[in-house]
């Protein structure tokens, strides 16, 4: 029987936390992240708990609405669901900041024909353009591994050993607005395809 991109997401979904965790600064390590999902006994700081716990909501929502349109309502879904911090022990909402023209470039990026580009490019649309407060690259790699899950093609991870390269790269995203860069490189190392 042939993997699908879904399987693969079920199947390293604790990989995929790991590391998203870890791009977050997080530092958590696997086990931890295991034993967390497995509601296990750890020594963890709360704030790794939580984003482990809405990282693993978000992608069962994520999984559960693949037919769901990429549109700025699913940005807005994910966001709920990973863009809250534990501050003073109270949960404090993000407010979205929206201006007129995100459907308009959410609507150009739905017109990419390749979906691995599509995927790419929505990754850095909503990592640079600090839609939320809090949350954006999560919800940016939300919404690629979304559009590689749907069109069958892989699953979207920041390999632990490339991740100073990609803050890096991302750095320059934000200053310059050039993706170029980080695009090539999230061609080469963060797309975990089903075939080579």
């Amino acid at each position: 029987m042939k993997d699908t991109a879904k399987e693969m997401a079920k199947r390293l979904i604790i990989d995929s936390i790991w590391k998203s965790a870890n791009l977050e600064g997080l530092g958590t390590t696997y086990p931890k992240t295991y034993a967390i999902l497995a509601n296990a006994p750890t020594n963890t700081r709360a704030e790794e708990v939580i984003f482990i716990i809405n990282m693993k909501e978000a992608w069962q929502f994520l999984l559960d609405n693949l037919d769901c349109p990429n549109n700025l309502e699913i940005l807005l879904e994910y966001n709920k669901i990973v863009g809250n911090l534990l501050f003073y022990d109270n949960f404090l909402p993000n407010k979205p900041v929206i201006n007129n023209t995100f459907d308009d470039i959410i609507n150009k990026l739905n017109q990419i024909d390749n979906p691995e580009e599509k995927a790419l490019q929505f990754f850095c649309f909503v990592a640079k353009s600090k839609i939320f407060i809090n949350g954006n690259r999560r919800v940016a790699q939300l919404i690629a591994n979304k559009i590689l899950i749907e069109n069958n093609i892989g699953i979207f991870q920041v390999p632990i050993d490339n991740l100073e390269t990609f803050r890096d790269l991302l750095i320059n995203l934000y200053k310059t607005n050039n993706n170029n860069d980080v695009i090539s490189f999230m061609k080469k190392y963060c797309i975990k395809r089903l075939r080579n």
